[in-house]
């Protein structure tokens, strides 16, 4: 029997066959996202890039019996979208289980124990996990309302620092010729242009690459750690204090999976200390840790 294990988000998913022999076939598609993409364009995707390269991996996918799909997008309402195309797509499988990516994280990093599990990509988001299942979750909210410690939000805050003047004028002047940008072409990408969230958070590759140089950029990618700490986290310890959990509740380790986090590490590590938790898994994807979950079922 194959397991098949996917992790899809709004670019790209990530589909992992586990063979009967122990080995693992990796395929990438376009991503799916069930909340914002239409059913016929989720199956164009199935039909035309994932059953080819089944084909060329030469895997049968009647040979596929159990199905672990986690997904950007799949709410409860939007989960038996997905559930029926794969039921479609791979009609032999006596399992198929579609969850959100947050679960997926909450899996991947803290596997079957209690924990604190967040994405940090150009999106945040976080729970509270048992081992099994959420049990609790702040709402992420989008980057204009939320997502604190997301890219986004990053991006955002260093395009307030340099417009506004509390970033240096050295720094506001490499980042316009770097970028070719100016004032109104930014005002363009964020106001107008499709998908804002995506070009303040790609914004980070420029504040990472700076920050050896303007320990400003640092100090502001803390701040914006401390604050999704402040506003997303905190609410769980408060939590866990009111069902009289024991002292060691405040040492529950932050994990957090995504790019932010990956390349951000040591800024997390100084926000959460600042806070007085502590930093554990940090990974940039699930899918090794989602693996490690399944297989050990």
């Amino acid at each position: 029997m194959v397991r098949l294990i996917v992790d899809s988000g709004s670019t790209k998913t990530d589909w992992c066959f586990a063979m009967p022999d122990g080995k693992f076939v990796r395929i990438n598609t376009s991503g799916i996202n069930p909340a914002v993409q239409a059913p016929d364009i989720i199956e164009g995707i199935l039909n035309n890039e994932l059953l080819p390269s089944l084909t060329t991996q030469a895997i049968n996918r009647n040979d596929v019996g159990e199905i672990y799909y986690y997904g950007a997008g799949c709410t409860p309402d939007r989960q038996p979208i997905m559930h029926n195309m794969l039921i479609r797509t791979f009609s032999s499988s006596k399992t198929i289980e579609v969850n959100s990516d947050l679960l997926a994280a909450a899996r991947a990093l803290c596997l079957r124990k209690e924990g604190i599990a967040c994405i940090l990509g150009t999106g945040a988001n976080s729970c509270l996990y048992d081992g099994a299942n959420i049990i609790a979750q702040t709402p992420a909210l989008g980057y204009i309302l939320g997502d604190e410690g997301s890219g986004a939000v990053l991006g955002r805050n260093f395009l307030n620092g340099i417009l506004k003047g509390w970033l240096p004028i050295e720094l506001r002047n490499l980042f316009m010729s770097e970028w070719q940008l100016n004032v109104s072409d930014i005002i363009e990408k964020v106001y107008r242009e499709p998908s804002p969230n995506r070009f303040m958070a790609s914004i980070t590759r420029f504040i990472a690459s700076n920050m050896d140089n303007y320990p400003q950029l640092a100090d502001m990618v803390v701040r914006n750690f401390e604050t999704f700490i402040d506003v997303n986290i905190q609410p769980y310890l408060k939590e866990r204090t009111r069902e009289n959990v024991d002292e060691n509740a405040k040492k529950i380790a932050i994990n957090a999976v995504g790019s932010i986090a990956f390349y951000f590490k040591h800024q997390l590590e100084c926000a959460a200390n600042n806070r007085g938790l502590v930093v554990g898994r940090i990974v940039k994807s699930p899918m090794q840790g989602l693996v490690e979950y399944h297989l050990s079922m």
